[in-house]
């Protein structure tokens, strides 16, 4: 706020290739507002991370956690039926916001050092998390379906003798038939539904009867192993303490021992993410005071014309291989078609990207939605031949990215070793559930496994002895973005060594990282780490509130949160109910807490959700509805920021699909294109980049090798 400071800060900014302005940054002077840090210094990427970005309808409003999951569609859906919705612990949103505001900074910079200039990378981390919530903008908008509260849903939670065990249901037929052999194969469960690919839906009702005997009785570890042999994705749910000894976690050196506080105790911080060449990138300790900032040379002004954004994005002229299925690889590759890489996918009818026909058919949203703006390159990896197309195309592509299960991008002949040995300047990222080495590496499962052995499921609840269930397939999206940062690192890395590298992320770390402040202080104080639900250890009212239900009987709910007096008086002055002398302090609104909430409710239940929320947003306090997709594809901040986009999807029909969560005017557009068929570029591919003619490519197909698409019927 003095003038020497900022002439200090200003030479560190003219040496600086990246700044990150948050919220408040700056103390509110227009002569650090992002875009005059930009306009002043033409080479500098800014991103600018704020709950609702920038520019838009949010811009002003105030924002908590809570407020921004509700917005973001995490909280309408989540919790049993009997409960009311309930928040994800930790800073969710916050968090989701950082790792896509830092994946936006990189595809920034790889712009400048290809010659491009600075910019303002606005980011709303609301709509950031909104990305994560499984597709469901484009599910909705094909089926009309709301979705409801249901518990774990297809990820069920078993009572053991020593704790909770998770049980992921099966996704494809083969599955169904390992998970009937491991309940004993009864001899009356013939015929009808039995003989379906996903069974009846009687038939799976009778299978949810008979599973929970399985458990009881039984350790989570010796139902988890027993599982694990039978080919099915059985993991415990740890607590936080139990996360922090796991054998796995403590072998992998998940943690790293930091000093907190002004005494220097040592508490368990995350370590880092991210594997590089097979050894942990780890946090250099604490934070460090500098006793003098550093002298960093000016960094040269660019040539360029810092307003032309490139038509064809900023990633144009990489090529990304993607070996994945599900989200994780799929979401990274994703990712970075749509701002211009060539990302070619590989997969068969034979080996189908499961996603592609979770609800039957060869097409459907949610895989659209992840596979859209990409080519698809059938080549069939069951097949001596087919690995070798595959292969032959490694020294065209920049970077490979694959989440399979630990051990078979090894057996496929495209381990680190193999790919890298044809094409030294590769980048490759794989992202699994344990990770790639550990005790429990080997151990399969999606996402929703890595929520329980991460310490999420435990903690997302009202409370410790509350019942728990969420329906989400949360880390998939978030390790998603970290597989594309890790492939920006490794290319910017490229750029200076010559050479690429290998970096891989646990699963169930990206989980813990998020709640990376809960468990250090678990690690400082037993039972510290505990459910809280919806409400704030510091602050009263903050609470999910219900709202008239709306038309046809669905629930309508508000997130209302006050964290200051002053937030209090504007609340107090919309709510005169809640105008009482006992509350116009902190201790006395957290004394009273449950009649606060009652006075709150009270109002709420009066007032259509929606005008509840305008009037108090334009008063100063913190509000947001629990919103779900129709509601978030109406809704002006979505509306106004580009979220809601549409697509004609071939196979599908038209859909509505999550648009950017982040602006810069040297970005441009992100590239929307509909999801390719099964092998719709396979002869494209085979002789734009390999040089194969007709004949190759017809003996390819005819031994098995090679898939092209099908004629449309």
């Amino acid at each position: 706020s003095s003038d020497d400071g900022r002439r200090l800060v200003d030479q560190l900014l003219a040496g600086a290739d990246l700044v990150v302005v948050s919220d408040g940054w700056g103390h509110g002077r227009d002569d650090m507002a992002p875009t005059r840090l930009s306009q002043h210094h033409p080479h500098l990427v800014v991103v600018s991370v704020t709950p609702f970005g920038l520019e838009g309808p949010g811009a002003g409003w105030p924002a908590t956690e809570l407020v921004a999951q509700a917005l973001a569609g995490v909280v309408y859906r989540s919790g049993v039926a009997d409960l009311p919705p309930v928040s994800a612990p930790g800073s969710y949103c916050e968090d989701v916001g950082a790792t896509t505001s830092a994946l936006a900074g990189l595809m920034a910079l790889w712009q400048v050092r290809q010659g491009g200039s600075g910019q303002v990378i606005d980011t709303s981390s609301v709509l950031a998390l909104a990305q994560c919530t499984e597709m469901s903008l484009p599910l909705w908008s094909l089926l009309k379906f709301d979705q409801v509260r249901s518990g774990s849903g297809l990820y069920p939670l078993f009572e053991c003798a020593d704790g909770l065990a998770r049980l992921v249901l099966p996704m494809t037929p083969n599955d169904w038939r390992s998970l009937i052999a491991w309940l004993g194969d009864p001899p009356e469960w013939t015929g009808g539904g039995w003989e379906a690919a996903m069974l009846g839906e009687e038939e799976r009702a009778q299978i949810m009867e008979r599973l929970p005997a399985k458990f009881a009785g039984r350790t989570r570890e010796e139902v988890t192993v027993d599982g694990e042999a039978a080919g099915l994705r059985v993991t415990p749910v740890l607590t936080p303490a139990e996360l922090l000894e796991n054998p796995h976690v403590v072998a992998r050196g998940t943690f790293v021992e930091t000093p907190v506080g002004p005494d220097g105790r040592p508490g368990a911080a995350m370590a880092g993410l991210f594997g590089v060449d097979g050894e942990r990138a780890v946090a250099g300790g604490p934070p460090q005071t500098v006793d003098a900032p550093p002298s960093w040379p000016a960094r040269p002004r660019p040539t360029g014309d810092p307003g032309g954004a490139p038509s064809a994005g900023p990633l144009a002229g990489l090529r990304v291989l993607e070996v994945g299925t599900g989200v994780a690889a799929p979401e990274a590759g994703r990712l970075l078609a749509e701002w211009g890489a060539d990302v070619i996918k590989v997969e068969t009818s034979t080996r189908p990207d499961f996603q592609r026909r979770v609800l039957g058919g060869d097409m459907n949203p949610a895989f659209a939605t992840v596979a859209r703006a990409k080519r698809a390159l059938g080549a069939d990896l069951g097949t001596e031949e087919g690995r070798a197309l595959v292969r032959s195309l490694l020294p065209h592509v920049d970077v490979l990215v694959e989440n399979n299960a630990t051990g078979v991008i090894d057996r496929l002949g495209l381990g680190w070793d193999d790919v890298s040995a044809v094409n030294p300047r590769l980048v490759m990222v794989g992202s699994q559930l344990y990770g790639d080495r550990g005790p429990w590496a080997t151990r399969k499962g999606y996402g929703p496994s890595a929520r329980a052995v991460g310490g999420l499921t435990w903690l997302w609840a009202h409370g410790p002895e509350a019942p728990r269930g969420v329906m989400t397939i949360h880390p998939d999206h978030l390790a998603g973005r970290l597989v594309a940062f890790g492939a920006l690192a490794g290319l910017l890395a490229r750029e200076r060594t010559g050479r690429g590298c290998h970096l891989d992320v646990a699963q169930f770390e990206a989980v813990a990282a998020l709640l990376g402040d809960l468990l250090l202080a678990e690690s400082l104080e037993a039972g510290a780490a505990r459910p809280l639900g919806n409400r704030h250890p510091d602050h009263a009212p903050w609470n999910l509130y219900r709202g008239p239900d709306e038309a046809g009987g669905a629930e309508s709910w508000l997130a209302v949160c006050v964290a200051d007096d002053r937030q209090w008086a504007a609340l107090a002055s919309e709510v005169p109910e809640l105008n009482r002398p006992e509350w116009a302090t902190e201790e006395g609104r957290l004394a009273d807490a449950e009649a606060g909430d009652a006075a709150l409710t009270a109002w709420v239940g009066t007032v259509a959700t929606a005008d509840a929320e305008r009037r108090l947003l334009d008063g100063g306090v913190p509000a947001g509805r629990a919103l779900g997709p129709r509601q978030q594809a109406e809704h002006p901040l979505f509306v106004e920021r580009g979220y809601v986009v549409a697509l004609d999807q071939p196979g599908s029909g038209p859909l509505l699909v999550e648009g950017p969560c982040f602006t810069g005017a040297g970005l441009g557009e992100p590239h929307l294109a509909p999801a390719p068929a099964l092998g719709e570029h396979t002869v494209e591919i085979c002789r734009e980049l390999l040089g194969l003619d007709d004949a190759e490519i017809d003996r390819l197909v005819d031994a098995g090798a090679l898939e092209v698409a099908r004629p449309a019927e």
